[in-house]
């Protein structure tokens, strides 16, 4: 299961449109709203993003909750091309353990 990003619950947060956000990245604001509706972007535009909406990456994958400072772990991990959200050390360390069964 794929990651759901928070960029449109940032934008809002922050008082940026959509158009805006497009102009910031440089890119059409078609081009924005079809990326978001497949829910697909890469790591470099992630970051992109980010650096728009003057936020940390990490801050848009995570609910509002932990970004208020209500979790004491928080990762995102790319694992076979898929984005997990980790809340726990223990979690981490399963998908390490996983992966060093996997041989990888």
């Amino acid at each position: 299961m794929k990651q759901e990003l928070r960029i449109k619950e940032v934008c809002k947060e922050k008082g940026i449109t959509l158009e805006d956000l497009a102009k910031r990245l440089g890119i059409l604001r078609t081009s924005l709203s079809q990326a978001l509706s497949r829910n697909s972007f890469s790591t470099d535009r992630l970051n992109d993003i980010a650096t728009a909406l003057d936020v940390p990456t990490w801050q848009l994958f995570a609910s509002p909750a932990d970004v208020s400072g209500n979790m004491d772990f928080l990762a995102i991990v790319r694992c076979n091309g898929e984005l997990k959200e980790v809340t726990s050390v223990g979690e981490l360390e399963n998908i390490v353990l996983e992966l060093k069964k996997e041989g990888k």
